[in-house]
């Protein structure tokens, strides 16, 4: 065992914890949507775009710093 690679657990908790920020999620695309056809490049999402992943990050917290070492 002490030769394999270690497995980032991040990504596969993230995946687990995507089903519980759906309305972050939502409100991206959403902005998304909006912003579309914005060609002078003053418009973005970047407020829901973290809002999305912080959320993901305090439910993958928990979770990841039990399994390190």
């Amino acid at each position: 065992m002490a030769d394999e690679e270690p497995v980032d657990q991040k990504k596969y908790l993230e995946e687990s914890c995507k089903p519980k920020c759906v309305k972050p999620l939502l409100e991206y695309e959403a902005c998304v949507k909006r912003i579309k056809g914005d060609e002078s490049g003053h418009k973005h999402c970047t407020g829901q775009y973290f809002d999305y992943w912080s959320c993901i990050d305090k439910s993958v917290a928990p979770k990841l710093f039990s399994k390190l070492k």
